[in-house]
């Protein structure tokens, strides 16, 4: 009887075991299936709550009214005097914009004091700390009294080497270019180059 009751114990015990192991693993199939589920919630509520931004329209503001004066003013009628009318000559001092030729269509080019220029330019402070070298391309409106007018910058290296030469040409008078041997308005591409020594 002994053996039976062990028998039996054993049994049991084995029981015992895989009903534990088998409570464990439904938990763990249980567990997980809860967690997939609640990923696919949140999913599901991630696309049901996605921002968006919205635009507020504000309002125009509201038209305000004037209202009418509420004086009025009378005009005490005038004598009617009989003057003398005098007619003056007006003199209109049309400060026109004379015409550019371009530069092919002269016959002597303006002479640039070059040296003075390169007297006034200062090499940028940034292209000199890098080592940067550079031209500027510059096109000059020069009148017919050798005036720099205008200045454009047709080519910028970049560097602060444009700012640079527009500078060293500020004030800078030359002589103006010829065309069929009168002074003319021109044009004129220029080119700075700036170099390190």
């Amino acid at each position: 009887m002994e053996m039976i009751l062990n028998f039996g114990f054993r049994h049991s015990r084995k029981v015992l075991i895989l009903a534990a192991a088998l409570v464990h693993g439904v938990f763990l199939v249980l567990v997980t299936f809860q967690i997939q589920s609640t990923q696919g919630a949140v999913r599901e509520a991630a696309e049901v709550f996605k921002l968006v931004d919205v635009r507020e329209l504000i309002p125009p503001p509201k038209p305000q009214e004037i209202a009418p004066p509420s004086q009025q003013m009378e005009v005490a009628p005038q004598a009617s005097t009989a003057a003398e009318v005098v007619e003056t000559e007006k003199t209109v001092v049309e400060t026109q914009e004379p015409v550019y030729l371009p530069q092919h269509k002269i016959s002597t080019i303006p002479v640039l004091p070059g040296q003075e220029i390169l007297g006034r330019i200062r090499y940028p402070d940034l292209a000199a700390r890098q080592g940067v070298e550079g031209v500027v391309y510059l096109e000059l409106f020069i009148d017919a009294k050798g005036t720099i007018r205008r200045k454009e910058v047709l080519k910028d290296p970049g560097f602060g080497f444009a700012q640079a030469a527009l500078e060293a040409l500020e004030g800078v008078r030359c002589q103006p270019a010829m065309a069929n041997g009168e002074a003319v308005a021109v044009r004129f591409r220029y080119p700075i180059r700036f170099t390190l020594k």
